[in-house]
């Protein structure tokens, strides 16, 4: 998953302290060694007036240029304007997700909520966009053309076209926006809730580490609704009620508020759209996308939710099955049961037991083992950074080099804490810019936490390595796209969904025997993770990506139609029930409320449909390193240089085109959907 600021005139979505711009302005905004990384509330808001007093004073420079406006007088400044925006919004996002003070995060807060109504005013500012339109090209690589034309066509969905009336009701609807947006966020980040245990009896088939780890001083045990608590607990608790109560605390996260605030979210977001002469917010959002349309986002899902129908009804067979054996009369599954059962499926048809896989997994292993995979790929190196003051212990902060040269810096901040984002995502914190400044991101997750443990081991769930996998993933894309001219070109700022693509196609090395078997290497007696399990781990894979894929078309359906129904009359705890049961094999499980706690459905809104949009492209890059070797260095450094290292210079389809030598194509991702099973 992505956080970050994207490009800025979508983003729109004081007293400037004019004292503070000349050091922004110089060097040390763009500098490593000045660049502050944890600060108090109120350095926060002077960092960001000082950012935003710089923008200003750039936009007036922009509008004074007399004569004919160049790419030098006009889009250089632009781009510096830019690179204060993109600073600024990018570490007051980080912070209010990962902050511990409390004072910090309701400034980055509101600090966001500033920055945002400033993006808005740019976005409307004619006079500004007439002098990006009156920029004379002739001589400009293709880049740079590119980039205007990006700039030309966000201004007018922006509305800097509509009369002063309707600009004025998209500015403060954008303001709203934005505010609903941080208070849905906030209300599930917030809602961390418990099962108290009196007892270990349905903690019964829970690794003896997990057990340990949440017992409470007083011999109960607490159980919350954390990745960390909550996977493992629904995944091997023998205990059928207690996994049911589990989930409903887990859907409910967020309820009651966040129903009032996603259904005002979708009003105000609808109302937008309409004054922007779009039918819905569905239709505003995909415009720019690789979709082109919603009635091409919409054809698609159906598209993924038929090709699974198959396999989805094989697996879910095979779960009734598994359930049979304690319930003879069962003829379903439910949501909260699939898990467990899947578990007991992949040991008894395919002799995997994940449990046997942890003690491979020790958290330390794996983050060395993903620099060392990487670095042998792509040519790279990494070096920890010391002595740097940063928002919490348990951060890292590490750079990238290639030979000499210096791609970047990023944090590793990956293990659960009270009031931190409760996801896995990359945020940016500076977007890198070709002789300016180095790109800087941060890695948020939430794994076991080596600390935790007497002996420092911290033993990760497979599931987890893939998700390390896939954020880093993100990771290096942008670290490598972090060096265009142009800051609208660079990082991940292709279109949104082919961003996933880069992130799910790195999960594939998880798979091949001689990867794996370079850094899992069992905590105790240092052997490598023998083939055998490794084949295991692959064929048990297979099992569910039918139902997974059908549910999955479940949840993309859900962003859609939350933004392409009615707004007027929208209840989404109807909707998410007739979707369900429409696209899911698992049916909609009473007193849930999952729409609640779907933090998509705000960053995303209508488009998780990426996410499958961007698997079905992986699948297809993938197929070229299968045909060379998935660790073949010549295909790693085409991937980097054709479709990670131009960002957003380029539309994507045109990158992937570069790589594959030919358009890409839907056939990998059908093979990967009907390969291996439970008859295969």
């Amino acid at each position: 998953m992505i956080r970050g600021p994207r490009h800025l005139l979508c983003v729109a979505t004081s007293v400037a302290l004019l004292s503070v711009v000349p050091a922004l302005r110089a060097a040390g905004d763009w500098s490593l060694d000045e660049m502050p990384l944890d600060r108090s509330a109120e350095q926060l808001r002077l960092d960001t007036q000082g950012h935003l007093a710089a923008a200003r004073e750039l936009r007036s420079e922009i509008l004074a240029v007399e004569g004919p406006r160049t790419v030098d007088n006009t889009l250089a400044l632009l781009n510096d304007l830019y690179m204060h925006l993109d600073a600024s919004a990018s570490e007051n996002d980080l912070f209010q997700e990962v902050h511990p003070d409390a004072d910090v995060r309701t400034a980055a807060e509101e600090n966001r909520q500033e920055i945002s109504a400033f993006i808005t005013e740019l976005s409307l500012d004619r006079a500004l966009y007439e002098a990006i339109a009156a920029i004379d090209l002739e001589g400009a690589d293709a880049p740079t053309r590119f980039a205007v034309s990006k700039e030309l066509r966000d201004y007018r969905r922006s509305g800097v076209d509509q009369p002063p009336e309707v600009q004025a009701r998209i500015a403060e609807l954008n303001k709203e926006i934005v505010a609903l947006g941080q208070e849905f966020s906030r209300n599930i980040k917030d809602d961390v809730r418990e099962l108290v245990l009196e007892d270990a009896s349905a903690l019964e088939g829970l690794p003896a580490d997990y057990i340990a780890a949440n017992e409470a001083d007083d011999g109960t045990y607490v159980i919350d609704t954390t990745y960390p608590d909550y996977i493992p607990f629904m995944r091997y608790s023998k205990d059928a009620e207690k996994r049911h109560e589990m989930y409903l605390l887990y859907t409910n996260r967020g309820y009651p508020a966040n129903v009032d605030v996603l259904e005002t979210l979708i009003k105000k977001r609808d109302e937008k759209a309409k004054l922007l002469g779009y039918d819905n917010w569905a239709a505003y959002v995909t415009e720019d996308k690789m979709v082109g349309s919603a009635s091409a986002a919409d054809a698609f899902i159906k598209k993924i939710a038929g090709v699974s129908r198959a396999s989805a009804e094989r697996d879910y067979r095979v779960l009734v099955d598994a359930k049979r054996v304690d319930f003879p009369d069962a003829t379903d599954v439910a949501d909260w049961e699939k898990s467990y059962y899947g578990e007991k499926v992949r040991a008894a048809k395919y002799e995997f037991d994940s449990q046997a896989v942890r003690p491979y997994f020790d958290y330390d292993s794996v983050r060395r083992g993903i620099f060392d995979v990487t670095s042998r790929m792509f040519g790279v190196r990494y070096e920890p950074v010391e002595g740097l003051a940063l928002w919490h212990e348990d951060v890292t902060a590490w750079d990238l080099y290639d030979g000499d040269e210096h791609l970047g810096r990023f944090f590793l901040d990956m293990h659960p804490r009270k009031n931190k984002y409760g996801h896995a995502a990359q945020f940016d914190y500076r977007s890198g810019v070709a002789g300016k400044r180095v790109p800087v991101a941060a890695l948020i997750c939430n794994f076991p936490n080596p600390r935790d443990s007497e002996d420092g081991t911290a033993l990760m769930e497979f599931g987890q390595v893939s998700t390390y996998f896939h954020e880093f993933g993100h990771l290096l894309h942008n670290l490598f796209a972090g060096h265009r001219r142009w800051v609208m070109n660079t990082g991940i700022s292709t279109e949104w969904d082919f961003v996933e693509a880069p992130s799910q196609m790195l999960e594939e090395w998880l798979y091949d025997a001689e990867t794996l078997q370079s850094f899992a290497k069992h905590h105790e007696t240092g052997e490598p993770i023998p083939e055998e399990l490794i084949a295991k781990i692959k064929a048990a894979s297979d099992f569910g990506k039918g139902m997974n894929t059908a549910h999955q078309a479940f949840y993309a359906a859900l962003s859609y139609n939350c933004y392409a129904r009615d707004a007027a009359t929208i209840d989404t705890t109807a909707l998410v029930q007739e979707l369900q049961a429409e696209y899911s094999p698992f049916a909609y499980v009473d007193g849930a409320h999952f729409q609640c706690n779907f933090g998509h459905l705000d960053g995303y809104s209508a488009i998780y449909y990426t996410y499958k949009w961007s698997e079905v492209i992986a699948k297809d890059m993938f197929s070229k390193f299968e045909e060379t070797g998935v660790l073949n260095p010549e295909t790693a450094r085409l991937y980097r240089e054709r479709v990670l290292e131009p960002g957003g210079s380029r539309p994507a389809a045109d990158l992937v085109k570069d790589f594959l030598g030919r358009e890409y194509a839907f056939d990998a991702f059908q093979r990967w959907l009907d390969e291996g099973g439970p008859d295969a």
